[in-house]
């Protein structure tokens, strides 16, 4: 169906998908070839777009208006008809050039009538990274072989939320152009593609492009071919190449990675199709037919990314006891918030992740009992009030809809504000209405009338009402609540108020409590007590979970991402030596670093300059050089600039932020 002639709301993009005489792109096809040598994807989209109903105005001519990096290198534009390739008008509109937003490319489309269709070829390269790794493609991430766990092959993936899709293919990147795509990647041939979307057959062989071969590749050269059929956002849209292997791990599952972690990868996330499943009873049908999982290089930005077909996830999951798994729930959970009912902009990205933490602690629930879902539910409120002190409590960052109308960066945005402040909205709504029995019901409905579309604050609170109030005509409890507390909500409150939530989601279990006292007994031994402090040892924390180590030191750090907590030096050094947290997890041991650099105790210095090198997953690393810049400032800068070439562009990017450099 047409798009009407009314403008994008989305103020994160420069493409004009819904206005008169402008086209709005329906389907992707992609024909890419990896270069390695160059570190570029290059080849060409074939965009098919509907006219908008309403025609251009004042004479002027149909024009495709796509989103693109500045340095994004478009080389021509074809409209195709049948067989026929027929060139057309294109420019980059200067006038509109944003550092943040890219420079858009404006394709003039021949005469038609309103609604019909057109198929336009873009042919493009992504930018090559210059000196230093700079400047180069910020979807993409390229690896020498000696970044990598096998040291023989090179290997690129791509992250392209929240607007990094205009940087690897012109696009319509804004949520609310939806769309399908397919896709045909060229690469060595002792490598293997995949992208969001399910393969199509064997890799078939193909023409070895006309440059260097590769470090460790041969001559020979290999298609892989995908598909998309489910409309999905650009932001979801990802491709990997590298020396990749699998396992099976359940009937829809494939765990991939390169081959020297494989089997320990398919181990640890050998509970997927229970997450699955779980996400099957509560929101209904999973759409995508496969669910695979890539534990990707260390220096993957994020703990997971929830591209469809095909989730992205950083190797610190890698505990060895399936206690970080948690992150792959939250991930599953996206296949329907967020993944197939979108937020229409990012403004409204509280939706995607609010809810998802919501399905996702039911989920850990389920299958994993209610009291670690207690224990993760204490962690998320924890982190929650750490970022509201982050950016300060009347920051706009903190309210559940940010103002992002002045053409920024959503990735500034970014924090766990939308995840838990949103989720805890969720809560307070099921709370209202009369618990889980009257509430699931109602997300059920959800995903079944958003499915595949897009949707508001605003669309999701007027569903919202309608339901209960349909609900209430045979329900004297819904009716009650929807006359009293309903009514009585302000939205606009709720969206708009700065700092943490009116309503905060109970958390009262005994091992939460457990965990709060013997924070507690730390914090109150003297900084100078030496007998005090040699009273703690290894069986005060004997059998406790992860979650649970968690919650304890979260109860020492002050509500503050930069660090610093309820302990002295001599204090963090004890712990280190009763609990060893050193040589822990990294969720145990980024923890611990921060409050020991807060502490100024010298002995978490090498631990924390190798926690924030040995990995680019910005929940650890953005905090750990801000705690490092307390700590010593020269430290912080120096460590990042000798190895800001290893990060991903976007961690590379924000880090710079913090540190000023």
């Amino acid at each position: 169906m047409p798009f009407s002639g009314s403008r994008s709301a989305d103020p994160s993009t420069l493409s004009e998908p819904l206005g008169p005489g402008r086209a709005r792109v329906t389907h992707y096809k992609l024909e890419l070839t990896v270069d390695f040598v160059g570190q570029r994807l290059l080849g060409h989209a074939d965009l098919r777009c509907l006219r908008n109903s309403e025609g251009p105005e004042g004479g002027e001519a149909w024009e495709l208006v796509l989103d693109a990096a500045a340095n994004l290198e478009v080389s021509a534009a074809h409209v195709i008809g049948g067989a026929a390739l027929e060139p057309c008008e294109w420019s980059r509109d200067q006038a509109k050039l944003s550092e943040a937003l890219g420079l858009p490319l404006r394709v003039r489309l021949p005469e038609g009538p309103p609604g019909g269709e057109v198929v336009v070829r873009v042919a493009y390269a992504t930018a090559a990274p210059g000196a230093g790794g700079e400047g180069g493609c910020s979807a993409l991430q390229w690896l020498s072989p000696a970044q990598t766990a096998g040291k023989r092959f090179p290997y690129m993936f791509s992250q392209c939320q929240a607007i990094h899709a205009r940087a690897m293919l012109p696009c319509q990147d804004t949520c609310e152009c939806k769309a399908t795509y397919e896709a045909s990647v060229r690469c060595p041939a002792e490598l293997t593609a995949l992208m969001s979307a399910v393969k199509l057959g064997d890799p078939a062989p193909a023409e070895e492009p006309d440059w260097e071969t590769p470090e460790g590749c041969g001559k020979g050269w290999q298609w892989h071919r995908f598909e998309q059929t489910v409309p999905i956002p650009p932001y979801l849209v990802a491709v990997v190449c590298g020396a990749l292997s699998s396992r099976q791990v359940g009937p829809r599952t494939r765990v991939w990675s390169e081959e020297e972690m494989v089997d320990r990868c398919a181990w640890e996330f050998a509970d997927t199709e229970k997450f699955v499943a779980a996400g099957e009873r509560l929101a209904g049908e999973y759409k995508w037919g496969v669910y695979d999982l890539l534990v990707l290089p260390p220096s993957f930005p994020y703990g997971g990314m929830e591209n469809p077909c095909l989730t992205f996830v950083t190797p610190t999951l890698l505990a060895g006891d399936r206690s970080q798994v948690h992150v792959v729930a939250h991930e599953v959970s996206h296949s329907w918030s967020g993944n197939l009912v979108t937020n229409e902009t990012w403004e409204h990205f509280w939706l995607n992740e609010g809810l998802t933490v919501f399905l996702e602690l039911k989920i850990i629930r389920d299958v994993y009992g209610e009291e670690e879902a207690t224990l993760q539910l204490a962690g998320r409120l924890k982190s929650l009030a750490e970022s509201v002190n982050h950016f300060g409590p009347e920051h706009n960052y903190t309210c559940l809809i940010p103002d992002l109308s002045g053409g920024g960066d959503p990735d500034d945005a970014f924090s766990t504000v939308p995840y838990i402040k949103g989720m805890s909205l969720f809560c307070l709504l099921e709370k209202l209405v009369g618990g889980e029995e009257k509430f699931q019901p109602f997300l059920r409905r959800y995903f079944e009338h958003f499915g595949g579309r897009t949707v508001s604050s605003q669309s999701m609170r007027d569903f919202f009402l309608e339901h209960f109030r349909a609900l209430s005509a045979g329900d004297e409890a819904v009716a009650a609540a929807m006359a009293g507390p309903i009514a009585a909500l302000d939205w606009e409150r709720l969206w708009r108020a700065p700092g943490m939530p009116d309503f905060v989601p109970p958390c009262e279990a005994a091992p939460v409590q457990e965990a709060q006292a013997l924070a507690a007994r730390w914090a109150a031994v003297a900084a100078g007590d030496a007998a005090g402090l040699a009273a703690f040892g290894p069986d005060d924390i004997r059998g406790w979970s992860t979650t649970k180590l968690i919650v304890f030191l979260d109860a020492l750090l002050q509500d503050s991402e930069d660090g610093g907590g309820s302990l002295a030096a001599a204090g963090c050094a004890r712990m280190a030596e009763a609990y060893d947290f050193l040589g822990s997890n990294c969720e145990l041991r980024f923890r611990f670093l921060r409050l020991a650099l807060g502490a100024r105790w010298d002995g978490a210095r090498d631990s924390a300059v190798d926690l924030a090198v040995s990995q680019g997953r910005m929940k650890f690393t953005r905090p750990i050089y801000r705690a490092l810049k307390a700590y010593d400032m020269d430290l912080a800068r120096a460590t990042f600039l000798e190895h800001r070439s290893a990060y991903h562009p976007i961690c590379a990017k924000m880090v710079a932020k913090d540190l000023e450099v």
